[in-house]
């Protein structure tokens, strides 16, 4: 019974889960905010090739460059297919929630909540994003 053991287990079928990850990155202009509770979105950023079909997002890292300190109520949303998570800082790096498409196209979207005009106006020269995902296969 002891010799047959190792037999049974080489006959049945292995499967190895094969996990891989990769990164894509862009940039676009942000905008200009010029007046308190407007709310701008930035033009799409997604990869510059397609991702494999079993890409899921792992960790998002952003850079805003605005010309000028922004006000102090500014809120930056980050989304994609209609989800959104809150981003607290001009830099970062986070965890991406398992909702979020790994491909994208992900918008920036910034606000305020202060009224009349802003003096100076705030342009987002850059938006900068990495998306880092994971691929994995089944291997027989």
């Amino acid at each position: 019974m002891k010799s047959a053991l190792p037999a049974l287990l080489l006959m049945l079928p292995i499967a190895v889960h094969a996990s891989h990850g990769g990164a894509w990155s862009s940039q676009s202009f942000g905008g200009v905010i010029s007046r308190g509770q407007q709310e701008i979105t930035s033009r799409p950023l997604q990869p510059g090739a397609p991702l494999p079909a079993s890409a899921t997002a792992a960790r998002v890292a952003w850079r805003i460059t605005p010309d000028s300190a922004p006000p102090p109520d500014l809120k930056i949303t980050l989304c994609s297919r209609g989800r959104c998570m809150a981003l607290p800082a001009l830099a970062g790096e986070q965890t991406l929630p398992s909702s979020f498409p790994a491909d994208g196209p992900f918008r920036f979207i910034y606000s305020t909540v202060t009224r009349g005009s802003l003096q100076p106006a705030l342009t987002i020269l850059s938006n900068q994003l990495t998306v880092n995902y994971r691929t994995g296969a089944l291997l027989r």
